[in-house]
């Protein structure tokens, strides 16, 4: 008797350690290899997110090693030479493992600002493929001030 309640302790720990092969990463959410970017902003440091509710998106400001240095000791928008920010916003999606929450979808757009010469350029990606499709018109000023003034989010 005992070595079949061993045995069927045994069977189950077999079945509970089965690894599930769902792919966790999220490729739709990614920049692909034949958007018009330099470089991926992705894989530069997370300064702050943001949520948008109303147009069920959500943002994340990215920033180079200078921009994040920057911005972790600083609270104004006087970034330095060589400096540069990345506001990459996605389209929402329900997440499949947790009930209620969202998580990025696809990139809506990708909003890059490089600082130099005391000088900030910005230039909007945008579609599928992402294309360049606006930059340092007067009404990006706008959206580049509204970049500028996000603050690194606080973390413990």
């Amino acid at each position: 008797m005992k070595n079949i309640i061993i045995l069927f302790f045994c069977f189950l720990l077999i079945i509970s350690c089965e690894q599930n092969h769902k792919n966790t990463l999220n490729f739709t959410a990614s920049v692909k290899e034949n958007d018009e970017l330099k470089e991926n902003p992705l894989l530069m440091k997370p300064i702050t997110t943001s949520i948008q509710p109303k147009d069920s998106t959500m943002s994340t400001l990215y920033g180079n090693d200078i921009a994040f240095e920057y911005a972790l000791h600083h609270s104004n928008s006087n970034y330095p030479e060589d400096a540069i920010l990345y506001e990459v916003t996605w389209k929402q999606k329900p997440d499949d493992v947790w009930f209620g929450g969202n998580i990025p979808k696809e990139i809506y757009s990708v909003e890059k600002i490089s600082f130099t010469d005391s000088q900030a350029a910005y230039e909007k990606y945008e579609g599928k493929p992402l294309r360049l499709t606006s930059g340092n018109s007067s009404t990006d000023g706008l959206r580049k001030e509204t970049i500028l003034n996000q603050r690194m989010a606080v973390s413990p």
